[in-house]
């Protein structure tokens, strides 16, 4: 009896096999029926090829495991007593890892030629990236175009355009135990799909130095899982390559994890996804998660291992993708995002995060792991022509807005500055591969004004120095803290007074919980300041301080609850030593102190002035850009309230500017600081064109108020921080027309590297077939001529879909 496995359920037959002398093998003649045996000796159970076929299928799109699919065919088969059909759940493991090798086998071409199967060549990757010999001719060195590698096109092909854009990362859900008997374990690719060679691997993990290098930029999540070790799994992961702009997986670097994300594991990936039809490409752009840190010594470890392999010329630039790169310190924003790469067009490095998502689902065991990555690089082979028609169509918009945008702000800004400019960038991009710190021009690059917090820590530096009485200790923590607390104070009172008599039940809850917060901070820091003060400090009654308040657009002030007046922590004056007045501080000894907060008040004005400045930016921008050319209500509406949102920040920092000036007069600032720190009033806190286009007409008599022109060490008149204000606003819209006029240039390569891809895969099965019909193969020469027919179909597809789109949007 034999066992027969098919989509309709499990079924018993009686098999009788040709004896014939002649005959075939009993495992041959079942492959001749269409069935796949369990066993090559005296099989005993059998799948159809049917059966393969759907369970592959209903793994890739729904995610079903071997295990729930046989027990859907045993409950088909008997739905009453399920558990008394054959169980050969083992069985379809088995044959289904060998199903999916003979499919790849056959895909590839190996049925119709024998040769050897090298690794990588089980799989597909991506027709859109340059590929030397397969879809693109690269130019000759030193010429700017290369006629033949564009299907006779004159097109542009700057030496940025033949560059392999990769993107790095790691996978923690694809765990995989040790195995029971490992001596059975039998790998069916090894190295020849997407996951790399075992004993190579293994070889170079056994030699490579395995350093703990602890982060220079923030404490993430990758480096530290670097020295996870988890006794008892294999793998605690898998990480590898894909290109970075269309999201295929790179064939033959695919990397285990064994004890997390380590350094070792993606540099044996990124040198084998180098290798892959790279011949004659000498730039590479990489995004991977800490970038900032894993390239600092990649070319040291790759020059130490005698199995790492780099081309001499190839130039890497590294970067980090658009959402990570956030989570970093705000200088590595600069350094690596891709806004600011040459040549990296519109990408954001971030796409391998959306390909281990799917394939968590359908199953992390690594053996079926080349199928399904395979898979997922067909379906982006497929949709290939619709992605990259949706990309001209964005690349144009992108392209005219970027345009316009900048030769806004490139009128506005004087001509001599902006050839300094255009050296400055030229320079940086120069310099960024041996330094990345050249790309800090696209940040500004003058030395702010001390803050409050710099004030404070150059206090308790002084007094680690120079130590004085055990009460005065945190003095200076406790004076910025009691400066938190008056801020905290003019925001709530802010908010109170919008409020009036309308406030709603969760409105008023909202702001009992501030104030009941706000109480609970006063008295945290008056009880501390009893200690740095002395007992005197609560003796005296609580003061109500007079409201001051400065605010951009005064409404006229409305009758408040009654519940909102009963309790105001917002309005009880401090006992700090500027309240207190230098005559009491002296008194009490603490004229020192005294000191210490007209310190921090100077930091305290810098932070305010700085925000006013920043916000008032903001709102001229957003007048130019969204009020003026709002073309409908909703519009007009979103725009105000954008203005409004600022309008708050402005008001809240102009209060805490005024009250922080009032109170250095309070300890006794000199001239020369008041002269600094001038008065502001609502006139100053007005926008006028001339913060955004101090060129435009009609500027002429219009002068920005004094804090414009606050030089930040405040030895000089000059507009200093203005000038880095319009430095930076111009690179950056330069950069950003750049990105999108190479993003426009390189989606129409990739079109005619796509079509070419194409083509040279129905040549390659017209080869094929050539060879059947040669040795008399006939199913071989039909099947050559099928698959011939899918990628002469998929190309046509490809070029009529190209030209709809640049006959929709001809390119300039």
């Amino acid at each position: 009896m034999t066992t027969i496995v098919d989509k309709s359920g499990v079924h018993t037959h009686i098999v009788k096999y040709c004896t014939c002398p002649e005959a075939d093998a009993a495992d041959i003649q079942l492959f001749n029926m269409g069935l796949f045996p369990a066993s090559f000796i005296e099989p005993k159970t059998a799948f159809t090829f049917d059966v393969l076929n759907d369970f592959l299928l209903d793994n890739l799109e729904c995610g079903t495991s071997a295990m729930n699919y046989y027990s859907k065919l045993r409950r088909m088969t008997m739905s009453v007593f399920p558990h008394l059909v054959p169980d050969r759940y083992r069985e379809l493991m088995r044959v289904a890892r060998q199903w999916r090798k003979l499919k790849l086998l056959k895909w590839n071409g190996f049925g119709h030629e024998e040769k050897e199967v090298r690794p990588g060549d089980l799989a597909l990757f991506c027709p859109a990236c340059p590929q030397p010999g397969i879809n693109v001719t690269l130019p000759a060195r030193g010429t700017a175009e290369d006629i033949d590698a564009n299907n006779g096109s004159a097109r542009e092909t700057p030496s940025w355009l033949y560059t392999r854009s990769l993107v790095m990362d790691g996978n923690f859900k694809a765990e995989h135990l040790h195995a029971t008997n490992p001596a059975d374990e039998v790998s069916l690719m090894d190295g020849r799909g997407f996951m790399v060679g075992d004993a190579l691997y293994k070889e170079h993990l056994a030699i490579a130095k395995d350093a703990v290098q602890r982060s220079e930029c923030n404490n993430h999540r990758t480096v530290n899982l670097a020295n996870a070790s988890r006794h008892r799994l294999e793998a605690t992961g898998i990480g590898g390559c894909a290109c970075a702009r269309h999201g295929c997986f790179v064939p033959h670097a695919m990397v285990d994890f064994q004890k997390g994300e380590r350094q070792m594991n993606m540099d044996y990936a990124l040198c084998e996804a180098l290798k892959l039809n790279a011949e004659g490409i000498r730039r590479v752009l990489t995004f991977y998660d800490v970038n900032c840190q894993y390239h600092k010594h990649l070319q040291d470890r790759i020059a130490d291992s005698p199995l790492l392999k780099m081309h001499d010329e190839l130039e890497i630039t590294p970067g980090i993708g658009l959402w990570h790169v956030h989570g970093h310190q705000d200088s590595c924003y600069v350094r690596y995002a891709s806004n600011f790469i040459q040549g990296a067009a519109r990408i954001d490095g971030e796409i391998m995060e959306t390909l281990w998502a799917p394939l968590n689902i359908i199953s992390p065991a690594a053996q079926c792991l080349d199928y399904q990555m395979n898979d997922c690089n067909f379906m982006k082979m497929i949709r290939m022509s619709k992605s990259l028609c949706r990309k001209y169509k964005e690349a144009m918009k992108g392209v005219a807005d970027s345009n316009m945008a900048f030769e806004r702000l490139d009128e506005s800004a004087d001509a001599d500055k902006v050839k300094d400019w255009e050296a400055q960038e030229r320079l940086a991009h120069a310099r960024r591969r041996h330094d990345p710190t050249a790309m800090d021009i696209y940040e500004v690059q003058l030395r702010k004004a001390p803050t409050r917090k710099q004030q404070e820590l150059r206090l308790l530096t002084a007094q680690g120095r120079q130590p004085g009485e055990a009460r005065r200790r945190g003095a200076a923590t406790w004076l910025a803290e009691g400066l938190a607390i008056e801020e905290a104070q003019a925001t709530l009172q802010m908010d109170v007074r919008k409020l009036g008599h309308r406030a709603t039940d969760t409105q008023r809850l909202a702001i009992g919980r501030r104030r009941d917060t706000l109480q609970w901070d006063i008295d945290r820091w008056t009880a501390a300041g009893a200690i740095i003060l002395g007992e005197e400090l609560g003796d005296n009654d609580m003061q109500i301080m007079q409201p001051d308040l400065l605010i951009l657009q005064e409404d006229p002030e409305e009758a408040m609850d009654a519940e909102l007046r009963a309790f105001e922590p917002e309005k009880a004056v401090i006992s700090l030593p500027s309240n207190m007045g230098l005559e009491k501080c002296a008194a009490l000894g603490v004229a020192d102190i005294a000191d210490q907060e007209l310190m921090l008040r100077q930091g305290q004005a810098n932070d305010a002035l700085h925000h006013i400045r920043v916000h008032l930016a903001d709102k001229a921008v957003i007048f130019r850009k969204t009020v003026r050319v709002a073309k409908s209500q909703v519009l007009s509406t979103r725009a105000w309230a954008q203005v409004h949102s600022v309008d708050r920040a402005v008001s809240i920092n102009a209060s805490i500017y005024s009250k922080c000036r009032s109170q250095l007069c309070r300890l006794g600032a000199d001239d020369a600081l008041l002269k600094r720190y001038q008065p502001l009033t609502r006139e100053h806190l007005k926008v006028s064109t001339a913060v955004a286009d101090p060129n435009s007409r009609g500027q002429r008599n219009n002068v920005l108020a004094w804090f414009w022109s606050l030089d930040v060490e405040g030895d000089s008149d000059s507009s200093d921080w203005l000038n880095e204000f319009y430095r930076v606003h111009w690179l950056r819209a330069k950069a950003m027309r750049d990105r999108w006029a190479e993003e426009l240039l390189l989606v129409q390569h990739e079109m005619d590297w796509t079509c070419n891809f194409l083509l040279q895969k129905a040549d390659e099965w017209i080869r094929l077939g050539a060879i059947s019909k040669l040795a008399q193969k006939h199913g071989h020469v039909a099947y050559s001529e099928r698959q011939c027919k899918i990628y002469q179909c998929l190309f046509r597809e490809a070029r009529d879909s190209f030209n709809r789109a640049m006959a929709a949007y001809p390119p300039v």
